[in-house]
C-alpha cells in the first residue's frame, strides 16, 4: 500500500486530468459490455465520468463564519484541505458493484484512473439485450413503483443476467447520476452540481444514494439524457423516441 498526503486543489487537478484522457463512447462501451460477460469493473467507470459532467473543477473554498485547519471540508465538494490517497488505487474498484462506494475526491480519481487502464471492449448483441430488458422494465413500472423494490425484484429476473442485489442498487444509482433515472425536483448530474456527499435523502433511513433514491415509475426515463449517453446504438433507438 502507497498512501501519499495530497494537497485538496492538486488532487481535483488529478482528477480532471485522467477526465480528459476518457472518452465517452469507450465508457459506454464498456459499461455495456459488462452485463453479459460479468466483467463488474467494466461497468464501474460511468458513475464518476457522469458526475464529472457537471462537477466543478475548484480550488478549496471556506464555507462562510469558517475557519481553515485539516478538518474543515470544503464548501463545494465536502473535502478536507488534505487527503490521503492510495496510489496503488483503492480496492473498492476492484470490488464487484460495478458503482460507486463513496463521493470522495480519492473516490473519485481511484475509478477514473482506473478505468483509463481498461482495455477497449466492444458490447454484444446479448449485452445490448440484457440493457434493453432493464430500461423495458424501468418504463413498464407502476406510477408509485421504486426501484428499491419491484423493478429491482423484476431485473434480478432477467435470463443471462447475473447480479445480486448491491450490484443492481450501484446500477440503478449509476442511471442516476446520468439523469436518466431523475425527478422534476430531484435531477442528475448531467447539467446540474449536487454535492452528493450531502444531497438529500428521501427518508431517514435510505441507504440508496442521490438521486434515484427519490425516482418512482410515473417518472419514467430521461429520453434526452439516455440519447445523450446510448445514442450511438441504434438497438437501443426505441428508448429515446
Amino acid at each position: 500500500m502507497e498512501e501519499e498526503t495530497i494537497e485538496h486543489n492538486e488532487l481535483v487537478k488529478m482528477i480532471f486530468k485522467e477526465y480528459s484522457s476518457l472518452v465517452k463512447s469507450k465508457i459506454i462501451a464498456q459499461f455495456l459490455s459488462s452485463f453479459n460477460s460479468q466483467k463488474i469493473k467494466f461497468r464501474s467507470g460511468l458513475p464518476v465520468f457522469a458526475i464529472l459532467q457537471s462537477f466543478p473543477k475548484h480550488e478549496f473554498i471556506l464555507r462562510d463564519g469558517q475557519e481553515m485547519d485539516d478538518t474543515t471540508p470544503c464548501a463545494i465538494c465536502s473535502n478536507y484541505p488534505k487527503i490521503d490517497v492510495d496510489l496503488e488505487l483503492a480496492e473498492e474498484f476492484y470490488q464487484d458493484l460495478g458503482g460507486l462506494v463513496g463521493f470522495q475526491l480519492e473516490d473519485f480519481w481511484y475509478y477514473l484512473s482506473a478505468t483509463n487502464k481498461l482495455e477497449e471492449v466492444n458490447p454484444t448483441k446479448t449485452d445490448i439485450s440484457i440493457f434493453s430488458e432493464i430500461i423495458f422494465i424501468i418504463n413498464s413500472a407502476n406510477d408509485e413503483d421504486t426501484v428499491k423494490k419491484n423493478v429491482q425484484k423484476q431485473i434480478s429476473k432477467i435470463k443471462g443476467f447475473k447480479s445480486d442485489a448491491e450490484q443492481r442498487k450501484s446500477l440503478l444509482e449509476t442511471l442516476g447520476y446520468c439523469s436518466i433515472l431523475e425527478t422534476s425536483e430531484h435531477q442528475g448530474l448531467l447539467k446540474k452540481y449536487i454535492n452528493l456527499a450531502v444531497a438529500p435523502s428521501k427518508t431517514h433511513s435510505s441507504d440508496w444514494y442521490y438521486p434515484v433514491d427519490w425516482w418512482l415509475g410515473k417518472d419514467g426515463i430521461n429520453k434526452d439524457a439516455f440519447k445523450f449517453w446510448f445514442g450511438n446504438y441504434s438497438e437501443l433507438e426505441k428508448f429515446w423516441k
